[in-house]
């Protein structure tokens, strides 16, 4: 039996270009598209597999100002399963509570502050 990867806990379930191109109602080309000028955020495995990330979409749609946030996540990496992990991975706040994490953030609307953290991080990265 093969052991599950720890990225499958990080990242939470994923979906290959044909499955994310329906759950988005586009087509495979598109999803392409948008990968490449990232719009979405595409992952590939160590044995060659493209992936994409079920947290990207929300009622049928991206979550709203993701492309944003993987733009200003860029600057300071190319490492794209590092920002799978940040996008989805709850964080404690100031006070020690358990905060959403960015992409919960971003489907509630709060852009201008995960935009914030994104820049904030996409810093740290880089230094």
């Amino acid at each position: 039996m093969t052991e599950k990867s720890p990225w499958v806990e990080i990242i939470g379930p994923c979906h290959r270009a044909a499955s994310f191109a329906r759950a988005l109602g586009w087509t495979e080309s598109e999803v392409k598209e948008a990968a490449a000028s990232l719009t979405v955020l595409e992952l590939l495995t160590d044995d060659g597999v493209l992936l994409y990330p079920a947290f990207q979409v929300w009622e049928g749609r991206l979550v709203p100002g993701l492309t944003q946030v993987l733009q200003v996540l860029n600057t300071g990496t190319k490492g794209l399963w590092t920002w799978a992990q940040w996008l989805n991975t709850r964080v404690h706040d100031e006070s020690g509570e358990e905060a959403p994490s960015a992409i919960e953030q971003l489907r509630e609307g709060h852009l201008d502050e995960v935009l914030l953290d994104a820049r904030h991080t996409a810093w740290a990265w880089s230094s």
